[in-house]
């Protein structure tokens, strides 16, 4: 189908002594389901944070679809962030005060494209399985609903590109084995490319690809 992000000579550093990716390349076909696994603090998130164009390289290209997006200035890089590409992280990092529906609802308060937002938010929160949970608050939800959650609020604006940072740190076995599953199906029904970062490799191994960062470098695990 072609790829949809492609990364060349991508290079980070903090500081002299603190190299944290190095070179790194990576082709990621658009549909794909792509895990990154490494030790706690090898840069896998430094690395999808320059994905998502939350970071910058020092060195490097970052291509999507096609588009350089290092390129852009940073207002055309915000744009083009809030409609193509969703971010799940391990914190579900939800407003407490705000209902399910209102939540979800925030990422196209800013896009004002999506005239079905509400619609697309009661389709998604039922498919997750949360359709009687849309007037409560996130301190009345369990883990698992509450980054269901956060998987709708990424999937809103009907991004190409969905990043999961750890996403099933904070739940147990079970409830991190039904988030992934959840993640897969999605990754099927909404033509999404899904990149996750996990330390888990039984959950990375459920992907098409599986790749490991270590001394700055990525390489194929499977």
């Amino acid at each position: 189908m072609g790829d949809l992000l492609k990364l060349e000579n991508i290079s980070k550093r903090y500081d002299e002594n603190t190299p944290v990716l190095s070179d790194v390349r990576l082709d990621i076909e658009v549909g794909e389901r792509v895990a990154i696994v490494g030790e706690s603090g090898c840069g896998k998130s430094t690395l999808l944070n320059i994905v998502g164009t939350l970071d910058r390289p020092d060195t490097g290209s970052l291509k999507f679809d096609g588009m350089d997006l290092l390129a852009m200035d940073e207002r055309a890089t915000a744009a083009f962030r809030n409609r193509k590409i969703g971010f799940v992280f391990q914190l579900h990092h939800l407003l407490p005060h705000c209902s399910v529906l209102e939540n979800v609802l925030v990422p196209t308060l800013v896009n004002k494209e999506r005239e079905d937002a509400k619609a697309r938010a009661l389709r998604l929160l039922e498919r997750v399985g949360l359709s009687d949970r849309l007037s409560h608050r996130p301190g009345k939800l369990s883990g698992g609903e509450r980054q269901r959650v956060a998987v709708v609020r990424a999937l809103m604006n009907a991004p190409q590109l969905l990043l999961a940072d750890e996403p099933t740190g904070s739940l147990d076995r079970a409830g991190a084995d039904e988030l992934v599953h959840l993640l897969i199906e999605l990754n099927r029904e909404e033509n999404l490319t899904l990149v996750m970062v996990t330390h888990s490799m039984r959950l990375a191994e459920k992907m098409d690809r599986v790749l490991l960062l270590e001394a700055g470098k990525l390489k194929s695990e499977t």
